[in-house]
């Protein structure tokens, strides 16, 4: 599955940051020529000199004191092919990365959850490696964060509120639906948020993108018609976490647009350490109020397998946060969006295999359309955008 990954991330960057280097070394190429034409030019108009070699006793090799020519012996071309080249490979490996840490957070979470139900303090560990991560990165000057003030706390504070109810509810569920249930899920959120978009805020959509919404909207439906692993405890958990995704992503297109763009106080990476900080005492409390204190108690008898599963996924979060704005800054929108569908369904491939789940045949074509109209719902976005 890796390899098939593999490939198809490779098919993603040629098709679109391959020729954006290319282009961009043509245009170097274009003016690197027109300089060695001035020189050759000048060259000619001059009249011949005799040259004059010398040995170079350091070096061992024969240098001329005339260097009219010496634009003529560069080859610009080489370091430019090399340059593109790693531009095609930064590209390949920050998107495999990307594929490595949203596997391993959704089949990952889902793995450890089965066999370890402390969600509060898993998402306590998980939130504290974020921070650590965050918090060396901005001692070390490796992150850029700008001077934090009491009301960026305060602003943050309801966010922070709600990404903790993501995680919980998310994790909370996993033990009880299948992974195709929560992606079936997170698609339908985005159908809700933009019928919310239009009808609250007045934004408009062309008419791909309701067709879009339509065929998301028809997919999930046709899911749910025969879920043979419905739950009663795991549809409620997924309902509460469709709720706090959309407070969530309201509140966030607000005050981080408006924080990180608008007044330019903060910067993404402050405002992620802001909320993440934040979660932590929220979760602290309910995992107290939980009775999760054995939680570490109840790690020491699990598997080896188990307990790196839980290592990887702390690790996982902050690959993830790491590896999201590197694709971006390397490919397209639209690349990452086909990478992120592309590893949603390799997810649930993964799920199906590592936990035995089954599927009905309506409810693979409801995923399918469901994830065909979720991913040309993302696409019309980015060229709306372009």
């Amino acid at each position: 599955i890796a390899c098939d990954v593999w490939t198809i991330t490779i098919n993603i960057i040629e098709s679109t940051s391959m020729p954006q280097a290319v282009e961009r070394d043509l245009d170097k190429k274009t003016t690197s020529t027109k300089s060695e034409m001035v020189a050759i030019n000048r060259s000619s108009m001059k009249p011949p000199t005799p040259e004059h070699h010398h040995h170079d006793e350091e070096s061992g090799s024969n240098s001329s004191s005339s260097n009219t020519t010496a634009p003529l012996l560069e080859s610009p071309a080489l370091p430019k092919k090399a340059t593109a080249t790693n531009d095609f490979r930064d590209a390949a490996f920050w998107l495999f990365m990307l594929f490595v840490a949203s596997v391993t957070m959704t089949v990952g979470n889902k793995y450890v959850m089965k066999q370890w139900d402390y969600a509060n303090t898993l998402t306590l560990m998980q939130n504290g490696t974020a921070v650590l991560y965050l918090g060396v990165g901005r001692y070390l000057g490796m992150l850029d964060m700008k001077p934090f003030a009491a009301q960026q706390w305060k602003v943050f504070a309801v966010s922070s509120f709600f990404l903790a109810m993501q995680i919980l509810t998310s994790l909370k569920a996993l033990p009880f639906v299948a992974i195709a249930t929560v992606v079936a899920f997170r698609n339908t959120c985005t159908v809700i948020i933009a019928i919310i978009d239009y009808l609250v805020f007045g934004n408009k959509f062309n008419k791909a993108q309701v067709m879009s919404l339509a065929v998301t909207t028809a997919g999930m439906i046709l899911y749910a018609l025969q879920d043979i692993n419905f739950h009663v405890v795991g549809y409620l958990w997924l309902v509460g976490n469709s709720v706090a995704t959309i407070i969530n992503t309201f509140w966030n297109k607000f005050y981080i647009t408006h924080y990180t763009k608008d007044l330019k106080i903060q910067t993404s990476y402050g405002v992620s350490f802001i909320q993440q900080v934040e979660t932590l005492p929220i979760v602290f409390v309910l995992a107290t109020m939980n009775n999760e204190e054995k939680a570490f108690a109840a790690l020491n008898p699990l598997s080896v397998t188990a307990k790196l599963m839980v290592f990887g996924t702390c690790l996982g979060g902050v690959l993830i946060g790491i590896a999201y704005p590197k694709c971006f800054s390397l490919v397209s929108g639209t690349s990452v969006v086909v990478a992120s569908t592309a590893n949603k369904a390799v997810s649930i491939l993964i799920g199906m295999w590592l936990f035995g789940t089954r599927l009905s045949m309506l409810q693979v074509v409801g995923l399918l359309v469901c994830i065909v109209g979720s991913l040309w719902y993302a696409l019309e976005g980015n060229r709306g955008k372009k």
